[in-house]
Order: structure tokens, then sequence, then C-alpha cells
């Protein structure tokens, strides 16, 4: 019987709004067989998810969604965002422990930096509000703080009336408060998923923002040479057209393709199970890395 399964899930332990522990009940609420939790830049609630997968009798995918530098050389300039997905990691690795640690240095540099650009376009929160903020979304545990949580006290003051106005106006590449953060290179992102054990995926391509077909197809097969194995092809931000279009390049240059919502939980009006990402999916990833499989028997 064909089954179905959701590869991109946000929790507390980064910017979404359901504990990792929360997210297994739900997935098979949603008619999901199998799921992925791919927090950005943090292992932290990866022990939590996979117990309670384990006890709804759910596949489980630990991942990971790092950023990446989008400026590949030779490839064309690129307007948007470079996101990594990392699946079926080791969440002990050092080499992986060393890489989050230093990004969270880096945002807790940055955090402070716009909110005094904020401050000083007359936009008055506190730093203090933005860290209150993530740790009551993640209790028990240390918050990765970033823009989406200074976008949601924005909201919350009355400044914005939506996180996307939020970072139009003022967090986003071009806005007003924008501070860009030390990028991590794609070359070392892979690197070090892969000594994890990982497989990674290129993050829904469409926020790339490149040019056109034959910047996209470059960038592909410049992160194809540095290890890609996976497209992420069926996501939210993706039209029926982008998606064949995904698709095609994914087997064009022999990669694994990979899907799912990007669910943050009340963060994004975006559902589980949005995609319909078959299992066959899930099977084929678990393979590639030869592990045995992550669904307990009934």
């Amino acid at each position: 019987m064909a089954g179905f399964c959701d590869l991109h899930l946000h929790s507390t332990a980064s910017d979404g709004t359901d504990g990792p522990g929360d997210l297994a009940k739900l997935c098979r609420a949603a008619g999901l067989d199998a799921f992925a939790l791919t927090d950005h830049d943090t292992t932290a609630g990866l022990a939590e998810a996979a117990a309670a997968a384990r006890r709804e009798k759910i596949g489980f995918v630990p991942g990971i969604e790092l950023s990446a530098d989008p400026d590949l050389a030779g490839t064309g300039v690129s307007r948007g965002t470079l996101h990594l997905l990392g699946y079926f990691i080791d969440a002990d690795s050092p080499g992986l422990a060393e890489l989050t640690a230093r990004i969270h240095r880096a945002r807790e540099r940055r955090n402070p930096e716009i909110v005094e650009r904020l401050d000083g376009l007359g936009v008055r929160i506190s730093y203090d509000e933005v860290v209150s903020l993530a740790r009551s979304l993640s209790p028990g545990r240390d918050p990765v703080v970033g823009r989406p949580h200074i976008a949601q006290v924005l909201v919350d003051k009355g400044y914005v009336k939506s996180i996307h106005e939020a970072f139009s106006r003022y967090l986003g590449a071009g806005g007003a408060a924008h501070v860009r953060r030390d990028r991590l290179s794609a070359a070392e992102a892979i690197q070090t998923l892969h000594a994890a054990g990982g497989l990674v995926s290129m993050a829904h391509p469409v926020q790339l923002k490149l040019a056109d077909d034959a910047a996209l197809e470059r960038a592909v097969a410049t992160l194809r040479d540095l290890g890609l194995d996976a497209i992420e092809t069926r996501h939210s931000d993706h039209t029926p057209a982008d998606v064949r279009r995904f698709d095609q390049l994914a087997e064009r240059f022999g990669l694994l393709t990979t899907g799912g919502s990007d669910y943050h939980g009340s963060r994004k009006s975006v559902p589980l199970n949005q995609q319909r990402v078959s299992i066959a999916v899930y099977d084929r990833l678990r393979r590639a890395v030869d592990k045995p499989s992550a669904t307990p028997s009934e």
C-alpha cells in the first residue's frame, strides 16, 4: 500500500512552534509513514524526536538544515539563499557539533546588531524580548535564536502584520535592518554533513533566485561536484512546473530527489504532508546511506 513521508520539518529546537517530541504524533495524524526533523543549524531536538517516532512506530530521519553561501563561483549571481539539508546524520558527530557551535556564535554577534539597526529606524524592541520569546517557545533547552524570533517580536508589538512583512521590510536581504551573517561555504557544509554520515540535499532550489535555468544548472553542477547527493524537488514554494524542472535536473545529474512541506507549525500556513511525497523517496534515501530500516517492526 502506498504511503507518504515529509522530509522537511522544524521544531521549537530552532524556529518551529511544535516540540520535537510532538511531531511524530502529528505526522501520524496527518497520514505520514515517515518524517525528517531538519531544524536550522542544530541537532538539539533529534533525540527527543527519535524517541517519539519509536513510540509512534513511524519512520524517522535525523536531519539538519544548514545555510550556505549562495554565491557559487561561476554559476551566476544569486539574489536568494542556499540551504542544504543533511539526512541520516549522526547527531553526536564532533565535526558537526563544532560547525553548529560556530554558526551559533555568529548568530549571537549578528542578532543584537539587527536590533540596534531597528532601533535606529525607530523600531523599539529589545534583544531581551527576542531571547525571552525564543526561550518561551523552546522550554527546557537552549534555543537557537534567529531572525524568525525577531520577526515575531515585530509582529507582537505591532510594527508589522506578518512574519513575511518583517522579512521583506526589515530582516531579509535588502531589508532596512538586514545584517549579513558570516557565510558557511557549500563545500564545508557538504563535507561536514558527509563526515557525519549523512546525505546532502539542496533545499528549495527556487529560493536561490538565479537569473535563469542555465545559471541554476551551473549551480547544481557545482554542488554535485562538491558532493551533493539530492535535490529537494517538492516543496511548498514550488509550482508543478518547478517540480518537473527540478526532477529533470536531478535525473540529468544523477541525483536523488527529496521533498517536504517545510513545516514550522503555526509560524507558517503550511500543513504537514502538503507535498504528498511518496514513501519510496524515504526508502531510497535509507538505502543510499546503507542503514537498516528506521521504522520499528509492527
